[in-house]
């Protein structure tokens, strides 16, 4: 009778066991941990562009885009009082031969364009007025991944960063070296919204050898969710300057989230994120 009691309790023991295993669910991955895995090489290549394809599938279906046409990219241009003239090397900075999104090892590319603000003494403030340059949403869309804690010590090449989905598009914007960045993860913003301020974060942008800009590469998406990286120059050349810059309202539910659990007197978000 001990016996069969002890198998009872062993056999009990198990079957909850699996139960507990059975609700457990798998959290999905988020842009910026693949980014994050691409960049430590904790991924394979391939492993990483079926997770991308994945994620991209998903921010399709959300935010549902018209087909790609580059001839109906009408941009405003991404840096506040700034236009095309801006841009390094007359826009012959693009260089996308090697580029391979998922393979870090592949480091022979530049498939973006770096628009320079005027900042002899490096300290990321415009010579030619005094102030920090504003970084713009060239198109409306969603952020789907930003870094805001650079440091030298971590050594990355992008610094802090803002990934935004276009709805226009349907393709991806990566705006790099930021001194602030402005938005968080899930947050709408229209076309001009604020985004961050032009600076000099990231291993090659804290240089001195490098002048201080901006790092805008776009990925076109195509129907396989499959990223190409498009010499978008045609488009920052007709691209609208923005003179005054503004702040989205949107907030996302996560962090109206966290500011109803905050206690005061915590304020864990900025201001200007307020409606």
């Amino acid at each position: 009778m001990r016996l069969l009691t002890i198998l009872l309790f062993i056999s009990f023991a198990s079957s909850c066991q699996t139960a507990k295993k059975e609700k457990v669910t798998e959290v999905p991955l988020t842009f910026k941990d693949l980014l994050i895995q691409i960049r430590e090489e904790r991924i394979s290549p391939e492993m990483a562009e079926e997770k991308f394809a994945g994620i991209l599938k998903d921010l399709k279906a959300k935010f549902p885009s018209p087909p790609y046409d580059s001839l109906k990219m009408d941009l405003v241009f991404p840096l506040r009082n700034k236009n095309y003239k801006s841009v390094g090397g007359k826009g012959r900075g693009f260089y996308g031969r090697h580029f391979d999104l998922f393979d870090h090892s592949q480091a022979k590319s530049h498939p973006a364009h770096d628009i320079f603000i005027y900042d002899v003494d490096r300290d990321c403030i415009e010579d030619n007025d005094n102030e920090y340059v504003d970084v713009l949403a060239v198109n409306d869309g969603v952020v789907i991944a930003t870094e805001t804690e650079w440091t030298e010590e971590t050594g990355y090449k992008g610094g802090n960063y803002v990934w935004l989905y276009d709805f226009v598009s349907g393709g991806i914007w990566y705006y790099a070296h930021q001194r602030r960045v402005d938005v968080v993860e899930d947050q709408i913003v229209q076309q001009g919204d604020i985004i961050g301020q032009v600076g000099r974060s990231g291993f090659t942008a804290k240089t001195n050898r490098s002048d201080t800009h901006l790092h805008l590469m776009f990925l076109k998406i195509d129907e396989n969710f499959r990223p190409t990286a498009v010499d978008h120059y045609p488009w920052l050349k007709k691209a609208k300057t923005v003179y005054e810059s503004h702040v989205s309202t949107h907030v996302p539910k996560k962090v109206i989230n966290v500011q109803i659990l905050a206690k005061p007197p915590f304020n864990l978000l900025p201001t200007r994120f307020s409606r």
